[in-house]
């Protein structure tokens, strides 16, 4: 049976971990709110990129020299995220075709898994827990020079969606070549038609990226926010138990002494 010093430091260490949770899950909660307001204004401008590029016919080809994939995987910057990483990562591994692929890394978990299980990788990404634009640029940009540098003949980015603050899916989607529909003729290209049409394509893929590191940013800090509020209701309800069980524990030793020391058997006797 534990002793009440034992009990004691028990309950120390609970509380001490229901702070940390509830302060993550404060953290994640503001994170999230931040990510679904830039989600929410940042869509209908990716929509339209997507109505724009499919609109225009326009589809960019690869540089010549493989037919290899390449594969970026995101990721977050941290654990204590549930399940997430390990259905991430799980479902890239099914994925995974190292003698057909190559490999980008984005966000910290990404790169330590890839590191830890012997993955090469062509290049690392920091990604903030709320993206930026300018790292989606980056990024845009080191695809577009390995697709049309002819390093690459498809694009595959795989993430976990946030369906909702609950649930959380891997997906993935091609980026490049993608789908495009007809020209409808309409547009006005300035300089010519080819320089229009390339430069709209690397522009809404840069659009698209955005949009992805968006999500995906809101997948991992919904299950960040989840799996610290369940710690912390857990940690709550363990140490209200802890408490019971020390006040039991102090009032067994109180009644003890008193039985005691009334049937004159306290340490204070006269011999």
């Amino acid at each position: 049976m534990a002793t009440l010093t034992d009990l004691k430091k028990r309950l120390r260490g609970v509380q001490t971990i229901c702070q940390l949770a509830g302060a993550m899950r404060t953290v994640s909660s503001a994170k999230l709110a931040r990510l679904s307001a830039a989600s929410a204004a940042f869509t209908p401008y990716a929509r339209g990129c997507r109505e724009l590029l499919g609109s225009s016919g326009t589809l960019l080809p690869p540089g010549e020299g493989t037919d290899r994939t390449l594969v970026v995987l995101l990721s977050g910057n941290r654990g204590l995220c549930g399940s997430y990483h390990s259905d991430l990562f799980a479902f890239f591994r099914s994925l995974a075709e190292p003698e057909r692929q190559e490999y980008i890394a984005c966000g910290k978990m990404a790169a330590a898994y890839c590191r830890e299980k012997g993955i090469p990788l062509l290049d690392v990404f920091s990604v903030s827990d709320v993206p930026l634009f300018a790292e989606a640029e980056a990024l845009a940009d080191r695809i577009l020079a390995l697709y049309t540098g002819g390093q690459a003949a498809r694009v595959l980015i795989v993430w976990g969606e946030g369906v909702n603050a609950m649930k959380q899916e891997p997906r993935q989607l091609e980026l490049l070549p993608g789908e495009t529909g007809e020209d409808s003729g309409e547009l006005l290209w300035l300089p010519d038609p080819e320089t229009g049409k390339t430069g709209l394509a690397e522009f809404c893929l840069r659009a698209q990226i955005y949009s992805l590191l968006l999500r995906g940013a809101a997948g991992v800090q919904g299950a960040t926010l989840v799996s610290m509020r369940s710690a912390y209701d857990n940690g709550k309800k363990t140490a209200a138990a802890l408490e019971t069980a020390i006040n039991r524990q102090r009032q067994t030793q109180v009644t003890s002494g008193v039985i005691e020391t009334s049937s004159g058997f306290g340490p204070w006797r006269e011999g």
